[in-house]
């Protein structure tokens, strides 16, 4: 009967389960084979239900003429007839249902990932200390130890505008004017916005923490074994 493997292969399509007759051998050798093996599982399950609609529409087909054979020669008692065996096919199949229903559940057991745990993270910091930071300092802290601060050098912008004339120089002299009045209007807008005096905020959180690590002789390690930042008192 068509309509039990049609059940089984439409669930494991839904569900994106292999069936044990789907069982396609490709040596995995790489990603790119693991994802035709896959493909080709998917494919197969898809021609299986194509195969299997076909023979389910031409058994409804041949079921359809039987019920207009058998209407027109019971008459009258059909309908009492239809029911009994319709009850009749309800209690023979509702086992053959259930068993396909198990075979889903293990496949499902058997192809499911069970999650993996979590990956736990020791601190980026380890106070041992009585010092107390401010979270921007914390944050300063918690970052890798060969962390560089991206603060300019100084005379930075003197060095950028000497460089810029150094590439204008290349161009063509009509060009030469309107490309200087341009990098003159942007190295405006950067000291305007970023003097060249000042200092890097994150400079800044360095020194206040040197500051209370001295004032409490207190120093920093790198642990053994775990990334992390140790404060020890010296």
């Amino acid at each position: 009967m068509s309509y039990t493997p049609t059940y089984h292969n439409k669930q494991c399509s839904q569900k994106q389960l292999i069936p044990n007759y789907d069982k396609i051998k490709v040596p995995k050798t790489s990603p790119a084979a693991k994802f035709t093996l896959h493909k080709a599982q998917k494919l197969r399950i898809k021609d299986e239900l194509k195969y299997l609609y076909a023979e389910k529409q031409q058994l409804n087909l041949q079921i359809y003429h039987l019920h207009i054979s058998l209407a027109n020669t019971w008459w009258i008692p059909w309908p009492n007839v239809f029911q009994a065996i319709e009850e009749k096919l309800r209690r023979a199949m509702t086992p053959i249902y259930k068993n396909l229903n198990n075979k889903i559940n293990k496949l499902t057991l058997s192809q499911t990932k069970t999650p993996t745990l979590p990956d736990t993270f020791f601190p980026r910091i380890v106070n041992n200390t009585d010092i107390q930071f401010t979270q921007n300092e914390r944050k300063l802290l918690e970052k890798d130890p060969k962390y560089n601060i991206h603060s300019h050098k100084k005379n930075w912008l003197m060095t950028l505008a000497l460089e810029a004339e150094t590439a204008i120089t290349h161009l063509p002299s009509t060009d030469r004017d309107h490309f200087r009045k341009q990098v003159a209007t942007r190295i405006e807008e950067i000291h305007n916005k970023s003097p060249p005096n000042s200092t890097h905020p994150e400079l800044k959180k360095l020194k206040s923490i040197q500051t209370k690590l001295i004032s409490n002789d207190a120093t920093v390690a790198s642990a053994d074994k775990r990334n992390s930042l140790v404060l020890l008192p010296t």
